[in-house]
Order: structure tokens, then C-alpha cells, then sequence
């Protein structure tokens, strides 16, 4: 029985210290199919985003979210942020390095730029 208990928690302590495979740096454009909202969306230009294990860093701020994971939908897989409230928001994985917010009129594409370099702080 004691065998049985440490093996769960074994397992359990290698699945906590797995990542969603999308930690890294990224930098975001907006974008937009209609030429008006595009000429807009060039104008703010692209800023740096960082995604870690559990939390996004954006110009300075940190969002930090229950849980990150991936989710296969059909042949679309999602990266999905669940916040404390168990609501959650799905952004498109487009491939290993890219990833896509929205996509009605205005989306934001967020290209890797390096992947996150684990610190001894973190």
C-alpha cells in the first residue's frame, strides 16, 4: 500500500514539473484583414511577451493563471489560460513557434523568440 502512495505521488511530482511546451519569449503583431484596421494595428508596432509556466509577462506586468495547458480540438490544438475563476481564454497553436489571439477582424500573432531559459529562481 505504501508502494502504491509513493508511486502516485512520484507521477503526480513529474506531471507538476511538466511544462505546456510554450514557455518562451515572444514578439506580438496585430493584424487585421480589413486595410483600415491594419493601418491602425501597424502603428502600435510589436512589444515583447513572455510566457512562462503559469503566468504571462507583458510590458511589465504579470498575469499569473491557474493553469496553461494544451488542448487538442478536432485536428486544432489550443493553448488555453485558465484563470483563478476556472474561466478560460484559447489561442491557437499555429505551430511549435506560433501562436494566434482572436481572429475576427483584429488578431495578434505571437512568434517565439527564444524559449524560456530556466533560472534558478524560477
Amino acid at each position: 500500500m505504501k508502494l502504491n502512495k509513493l508511486l502516485i505521488l512520484g507521477l503526480a511530482l513529474i506531471l507538476a514539473g511538466c511544462g505546456h511546451g510554450f514557455e518562451g519569449e515572444y514578439t506580438e503583431q496585430v493584424g487585421s484583414s480589413v486595410e483600415f484596421l491594419n493601418a491602425f494595428a501597424q502603428v502600435a508596432g510589436e512589444k515583447t511577451v513572455v510566457i512562462g509556466p503559469d503566468y504571462i509577462d507583458s510590458d511589465g506586468l504579470r498575469t499569473e493563471y491557474k493553469d496553461i495547458f494544451v488542448r487538442d480540438s478536432g485536428s486544432q490544438k489550443y493553448l488555453i489560460l485558465q484563470k483563478p475563476d476556472n474561466s478560460e481564454e484559447a489561442w491557437k497553436i499555429e505551430d511549435n513557434d506560433t501562436l494566434i489571439r482572436g481572429g475576427g477582424l483584429v488578431s495578434i500573432t505571437l512568434q517565439r523568440i527564444q524559449p524560456k531559459k530556466r533560472e534558478a529562481y524560477d
